[in-house]
């Protein structure tokens, strides 16, 4: 789920909540008839990456954005347009887009990237609403005088409880499990909300979400992770039974959550 930073796109945001339409960018250059040089790319508009975004007052903030660099005419003029903090539907957002112009005529003639501010100011107080720029997700959330990127599984707010199902959809998503049905695959054996077991099963995303008759297969795997500050991360992968000789390297497992588990 991250997006490409190149800029052979460009996208041309003509609504704030409808969409953000890609349309190829045709920088071509065309020999002048009268001097026979090369005639400069007229410019495009690209939606910038925002990068960081700050909060400067009650009803403005200070949008940080990478753009392309290295070169001429590689990104210049940031803008913020078509702001909207009131729609009916959704009184607790605010978009905008941000946007940038770069003629860029050569691929590859901006190798590098630097980083660029603009303003965003609102008609009515920004409170706890959350930003959306350019139609792209996630959104930013305040976090203090500054707001973070709020993350693709988890939302702007996770749940305080890291055995909740969001959580561990996260923690399925970064293994290698080669499907996007996340609760389908796996069957929490123990969580304790350090200690989380998972029985995985790669396969079982290719059965019916209703069950039904199916034989999945596949190579069944238990996986040991432990939380770490803001993630689940993998201790072990076994296909053994009980703790695996864990709670010989880490103290802090409690063995009741895996002593008498077959293997999987």
């Amino acid at each position: 789920m991250r997006r490409r930073r190149g800029w052979a796109v460009a996208i041309a945001v003509a609504g704030v909540v409808a969409a953000s339409f890609a349309v190829t960018a045709g920088l071509t250059r065309e020999p002048a008839q009268d001097s026979g040089r090369e005639q400069a790319a007229e410019p495009v508009a690209f939606a910038a990456d925002v990068v960081d975004v700050v909060r400067t007052g009650e009803r403005s903030v200070r949008v940080v954005v990478e753009l392309p660099s290295g070169g001429e005419d590689c990104g210049d003029d940031v803008r913020v347009e078509h702001v909207q903090d009131a729609l009916p539907d959704r009184p607790d957002t605010v978009y905008a887009n941000v946007m940038y112009s770069a003629s860029m005529p050569d691929v590859g003639a901006c190798p590098e990237r630097r980083t660029a501010e603009v303003p965003l100011t609102v008609s009515a107080p920004l409170g706890e609403r959350t930003l959306v720029f350019n139609a792209a997700f996630p959104a930013w959330t305040p976090d203090g005088d500054r707001y973070r990127r709020c993350d693709d599984l988890l939302g702007c707010h996770p749940p305080e409880d890291t055995c909740d199902p969001v959580w561990i959809d996260k923690a399925v998503y970064h293994l290698d499990v080669p499907v996007k049905r996340l609760r389908s695959v796996r069957e929490v054996r123990a969580c304790d909300g350090t200690w989380l077991i998972l029985d995985v099963n790669p396969a079982a995303g290719r059965c019916a979400p209703d069950g039904g008759e199916c034989e999945p297969g596949g190579d069944v795997a238990r996986w040991f992770l432990r939380f770490d500050r803001d993630h689940w991360e993998t201790v072990l992968r076994t296909s053994g039974a009980g703790c695996a000789g864990l709670d010989r390297e880490f103290t802090d497992l409690p063995t009741e959550l895996c002593a008498t588990l077959p293997a999987p």
